[in-house]
Parts: structure tokens; sequence; C-alpha cells
């Protein structure tokens, strides 16, 4: 039996992944910030020897506030790059296989087709600096890795310390009646995290190992206004929303205005549904949980 290590298993996509392995004969060991604090990242190797032997580390540890990175880039790089590097270091010494999730954030949105993973990274914010680096020192101290490129993401347990997600915000705000301005000229993957925690199963589950990085976000593309019109159709909601130009939000972060990933190399061993689609499955899911 296989033993996984999960960290960061009470977050948006780690409870995703616990829900995956849910009926896996695989043993999972999730793991929680209060007992495992990655920006410490001295601590690490210690922490993953004393866990005994595993057969993979799922890290679903990140910081993911994309604005407040840029007044704590030292944060963001301890936690999104030195952090995986020790994890790497430890998964080497284990001969175990590591599992990293990134972002479309990696690319400066110059392109208008969609990012393959070969595609040069020139992020625009401190959160994607910090990611990319995170990438590299994952491969330069390990080989058997898997790190997947994620996009725009929604789950059930809404994302640690955004309130929620960016589905519930919509219909909370519309609930409410208040005016919905939402960019339009930022054009993204949106992601269910259950698909990714899919994916991730498969790759396990099924000994994948043609390790490396792989874009794994929801077919199709859209911005982040149409996003919102979806959500509200989907669920019959009367909404105030009006398209705004990125201009006319201003943000701490610079964001890219394109940053769709290419699944093309990811669609061989398990392909991701649709992003409409994929917001049908969740809203099953939510409807479920009430």
């Amino acid at each position: 039996m296989k033993r996984i290590v999960l960290l960061g298993a009470n977050g948006q996509l780690g409870t995703d992944i616990r829900r995956a392995f849910g009926d896996s004969p695989a043993e999972l060991v999730p793991l929680y910030r209060n007992q495992i604090d990655v920006e410490r990242t001295a601590d690490i190797g210690a922490f993953l020897r004393e866990l005994g032997p595993f057969d993979a580390l799922i890290n679903c540890t990140s910081y993911h506030k994309t604005d407040e990175c840029e007044d704590f880039a030292e944060k963001s790089f301890a936690v999104n790059a030195l952090a995986p590097r020790e994890m790497a270091k430890a998964c080497a010494d284990a001969g175990a296989v590591l599992i990293h999730f990134t972002t479309d954030y990696v690319f400066d949105g110059r392109k208008r087709t969609p990012y393959r993973e070969p595609d040069a990274t020139s992020p625009l914010n401190a959160y994607g600096v910090s990611k990319a680096a995170g990438e590299h020192f994952v491969a330069a101290h390990h080989d058997k890795y898997f790190i997947f490129r994620v996009s725009s993401l929604f789950g059930t347990a809404g994302a640690s310390g955004k309130g929620g997600n960016f589905v519930e915000t919509m219909l909370r705000v519309a609930a409410g009646g208040a005016p919905l301005r939402v960019v339009g000229d930022q054009i993204m993957s949106p992601t269910h995290t259950l698909d990714i925690a899919e994916t991730v199963k498969t790759f396990l589950t099924e000994g994948v190992d043609d390790y490396g990085i792989y874009h794994c976000s929801g077919e199709g593309e859209c911005s982040w206004h149409d996003f919102a019109a979806e959500i509200f159709r989907q669920r019959g909601v009367s909404a105030d929303l009006r398209e705004v130009a990125s201009t006319e939000y201003k943000t701490k972060a610079r964001r890219p205005a394109y940053s769709v990933l290419d699944n093309g190399k990811l669609r061989r061993i398990r392909p991701m549904p649709h992003w409409t689609d994929a917001l049908r499955s969740y809203f099953r899911l939510k409807d479920d949980e009430r």
C-alpha cells in the first residue's frame, strides 16, 4: 500500500484531494499547519524524516494572496520557493515522488494563444516570481516530481484567507443587491479543484512516471466577467453585472492579461473538463453538502 503525505490538507485543494482519495487503497496522511508551518523552512526536512517512509508527498501549501505578496515578498519566497526546495530534497532522500502546484501567473500574458509547458516564464508580480522560483528549485533538487500549473481555482472548501472563492463571492454580492463591476480584459481558465485532485490521484495510483511540468486547468477560456455571467446563468440569478477594464480596478500586483494554459500534455493521461461543465459539477457538490 502506498503511503502518501499531504501538506495543506485543510485548504481548498487539499480538501478535494482528501475527497478524491477517500475510496483509494493508498494510505493518505493529511497534515495541517498546526503540525508543520512551512514558512519555517529549516524544520521541513527533519519533520518529514520523522514521519517514517512515504512513497509520495503532495504539497498543497501556498502563500497565494497575490496583492499581499507584494508587501511580504520574503514570506512569499519562503513558502512558495524555499519550502518546496526543502521538500524536494527530502523526497529525493526518501525516494518519494513530489507533487507540487504552481500557477498561470508565472507567465506575463503577452501571448494570445494558450501557454504550453516549455514557454518561457516571465512573471509580473511577487507571487508569480516566487512560484517560478519554486519550480526551478524542485527541478534542481529532485528527479521524480510532477509540477502542476493551475489557474483560477474554485472548490467547495473555499480558498484559505480569501473569504471563500470567486464563485461564492459573486453569489454573495449579488444576493445583497450590490452592483458588480468585473474585469473583462483578463483572460484565464477557471478550474475546479476536485478535477485537479482526481488528476493527482490518477498520476499516483496508475504509476505515471513521465515526470516534469504539466498544465492542469479547466478547458476553454473566459474573462472574469464572463465567468461571473456564467455563474449567474447556471444559478438562475439576476445580478447587476457590468464589464470593466482592468485599468478601472486598481490592484497592487500586476496580473497577466492572458494566462490560459494548454492542457495538451496532460490530455494524453487524463483530460480536464470544460470549465463550464466543471462549474456545474461544483454546484452539484455544493447542493449535496447543504
